[in-house]
């Protein structure tokens, strides 16, 4: 990384040095399509031209030396893209590169060899060399093996909008099961009287399904325009944490896709509705014969059917057997879980109603109505509660990122850091800003073993919190900074204690000692420039998140490194406005020094939060309507029963008032069931994300938490205020001359 500029603009760039036989694999693709890419120009990313507010053929200087803009990148073909980066990428000719300045000693940098071989030898080849390189750093890869395509976040984020979507169609078949059921309660009475006037049942059943048919393909054309105007709309979000090369478009198989997952759901979710129609006797439906509750077995073909599309499903997104049967393993948990917890909490209620521990008689009606024949709340508690698990996950987790790394950037912290700064520039930095910047000196090192246990072993032994082999900055100090703390030491509130031989005492970070799997007096052996320096650790230190700050892994005793080949690092908190002009001026005072504004990360970190919290927030708001529609379902197929009851409650003397309050009650029951079982469990889930893998301090949203809760009663109560108007709008005298 460095600063490329202008005379009164500068951008944080990645140089990529190639040389003439590049690319060997894929297609560097340019806007121009130029040719003739010659020694002294440069190709750049739209954000170098838009950043420096530079054209093709404009010059750009970098480091010490000018550069003519040749053209544009479109797609690189071996770069890792990455969807959250700093810095815009561009490729000079590797003969420029020893103009630049940049080259030194103390230079970071990052070579890669790319060999083409016969693809049937590529293996083969790629094994030698690892046996060859096997002592050393050097990683070994084939063309297929590296990750030039879809970075690990990218991936991962895509994958997990692949699951929610698909928790959304099984959320969807729940719902659609529902509505096929009451629709075809509805049409009971018809049906019974085809069937009485000779039309056999498999042609009513023919002619369901054929508008089930007909009604799922003109779903598919529907959500297919409604795809395109995702698209449209959301363009934006989608291009932000996609790579750069990735065509935005909805393709014939997807539609095909969608056409199959949905005759199929509705196939499914349709049978046993449809099957009913060949149980009706006519006589007995249309003299209104109460039916008779029949001990049914389980449908164990139809569940096996069901979870073979599922896996098949999950197959053609993850293709992978065994992660989609982890993951069809996950649901199946997952639903068994919430629909465990929702069968708890209706034995705990209808305990209270049992033993007469509720006395208001208001209420004890309405609780009773939540177990009505025909009611679903147990589905309805389910699917709603899934959905508000998801979606308050997401919530707490923004929130712990927003209060803890961007909205409490403390005032007083530094917004400047100055990456590779050279000993003999400290002063020309201190008087060009006319003020003492804070430095840290910074030793690049690797870890030789831990315990005894050399770094290569224990690679594929720990997690992915980091990568164990990789280079990593060592600092020496006497004190830690004032974003840290003592989590524990050998000696109280020392960072350093005497330790045996010739262990030198070293302090490490608590997350990286949580990687490591050490605790205080373990070993770490440190290969410093190919000096040994074997150490102990002495102290534990835990890092207080408030906004980008500087923070090392390892700290030394200065007596201990300060002689070793070294860096620093410096920071400053800049009052002035024109950051930008200032970053540029530093560009051309002293080009190796990389000028990162903490501010501008910390924002972009927020942007890019934002629109994955908006994506999983569109994707799972779908999964709420889905249980409104289970709630809305459940209604029309009781409204027969809430009729006539709200007809007897008025004939009892109960007024309208109180018929309206007993509907509310019902309704805001199920409610807050759903909403507190989904946001407990949502809470634990985010407690363990945000303590175990991001490493923040848990904090609760209780204000956007109870805001939610306001809406979700809010949709309720209009609910229960509709429906029961509906329920009392209708004449008392034409219901019981139906019902007799």
């Amino acid at each position: 990384n460095t600063i490329a500029f202008t005379e009164n603009k500068s951008i944080l760039s990645r140089i990529k040095a190639v040389s003439s036989a590049y690319p060997l694999y894929g297609k560097l693709v340019l806007k121009n399509n130029s040719t003739n890419w010659k020694s002294g120009s440069v190709l750049v990313e739209r954000q170098i031209l838009t950043g420096l507010e530079v054209e093709v053929g404009d010059s750009i200087k970098i480091g010490d030396s000018e550069f003519i803009i040749h053209d544009e990148i479109i797609t690189e073909p071996d770069r890792p893209l990455t969807a959250f980066g700093f810095g815009a990428r561009v490729i000079m000719h590797d003969a420029d590169l020893e103009a630049t300045g940049l080259m030194g000693q103390k230079s970071r940098v990052n070579y890669r060899v790319e060999i083409k071989l016969p693809e049937e030898k590529s293996e083969v080849y790629a094994s030698e060399l690892k046996e060859l390189v096997k002592n050393t750093k050097v990683t070994i890869n084939t063309a297929e093996q590296s990750d030039t395509s879809v970075s690990n976040l990218s991936q991962n984020f895509l994958v997990f909008l692949k699951l929610l979507v698909i928790g959304v169609i099984i959320l969807s078949g729940v719902g659609i099961m529902s509505v096929v059921k009451a629709f075809v309660n509805r049409q009971r009475n018809t049906n019974a009287i085809r069937i009485a006037l000779g039309e056999q049942s498999g042609s009513v059943i023919g002619s369901y399904r054929l508008l089930f048919f007909w009604m799922s393909v003109l779903s598919v054309l529907l959500a297919w325009l409604a795809s395109y105007g995702v698209l449209l709309i959301f363009n934006d979000i989608f291009t932000a944490i996609l790579p750069n090369d990735i065509d935005l478009r909805i393709s014939y198989l997807s539609l095909l896709k969608a056409f199959l997952i949905s005759l199929s759901i509705t196939a499914m979710m349709s049978y046993f509705s449809l099957q009913s129609i060949s149980k009706i006797k006519p006589i007995a439906v249309l003299h209104k014969h109460s039916r008779q509750n029949q001990i049914r077995k389980l449908p164990w073909l139809w569940i096996t059917v069901s979870i073979g599309l599922l896996f098949l499903l999950l197959y053609s997104e993850l293709d992978s057997v065994m992660k989609s049967l982890q993951i069809l393993l996950a649901f199946a948990v997952i639903w068994l879980v919430f629909a465990g917890f929702t069968k708890f909490l209706s034995a705990i209620l209808k305990l209270l109603l049992n033993k007469r521990i509720i006395k208001n008689w208001l209420a004890v009606l309405a609780l009773q109505n939540i177990f009505r024949k025909g009611n679903q709340s147990n589905l309805f508690i389910t699917a709603l509660s899934m959905s508000t698990m998801i979606l308050g996950s997401v919530t707490i987790m923004d929130y712990a990122i927003q209060q803890q790394l961007i909205a409490t950037y403390p005032e007083d912290a530094p917004n400047f850091f100055l990456l590779d700064v050279q000993t003999n520039q400290q002063q020309p930095l201190n008087d060009f800003f006319g003020k003492e910047l804070t430095y840290y000196p910074v030793v690049r090192a690797r870890i030789d073993s831990v315990n005894g246990v050399k770094s290569e072993m224990l690679k594929n032994q720990l997690g992915r919190y980091d990568n164990i082999s990789r280079v990593f900055n060592l600092s020496y100090a006497t004190e830690m900074l004032n974003t840290e703390y003592l989590q524990k030491s050998v000696i109280d509130k020392e960072l350093f204690a005497p330790v045996q031989g010739d262990a030198k005492p070293v302090s490490i970070l608590s997350s990286f000692a949580e990687f490591l799997q050490v605790d205080l007096g373990d070993e770490v052996v440190f290969n410093v420039q190919g000096i040994k320096i074997k150490t102990e650790i002495t102290s534990i230190r835990k890092r207080l998140k408030r906004g980008p700050s500087p923070f090392f892994y390892f700290i030394f005793q200065p007596e201990v490194l300060e002689k070793a080949p070294q860096i620093r690092f410096a920071t400053i908190k800049f009052e002035g406005q024109d950051r930008a002009q200032i970053q540029t001026e530093l560009a051309k005072m002293f080009p190796a020094i990389t000028v990162l504004d903490g501010e501008k990360i910390a924002l972009k970190l927020k942007e890019f939060v934002d629109q994955l919290k908006q994506l999983i927030q569109i994707f799972t708001a779908l999964g709420l309507i889905a249980g409104f529609l289970i709630f809305a379902t459940s209604l029309v197929s009781t409204s027969h029963d809430r009729m006539r009851e709200s007809f007897y409650y008025r004939m009892m003397g109960m007024f309208n008032k109180d018929i309206l309050k007993l509907t509310l009650l019902e309704f805001i029951t199920l409610g807050l069931f759903a909403f507190v079982l989904g946001v407990a469990v949502a809470t634990v889930i985010s407690y363990m994300i945000i303590e175990y893998w991001f490493s923040l301090s848990f904090i609760f949203p209780w204000v956007l938490f109870s805001q939610s809760l306001g809406v979700i009663l809010l949709i309720l109560i209009v609910l229960g205020v509709v429906f029961n108007r509906h329920t009392l709008s209708a004449n008392l005298i034409e219901f019981l001359k139906t019902e007799s």
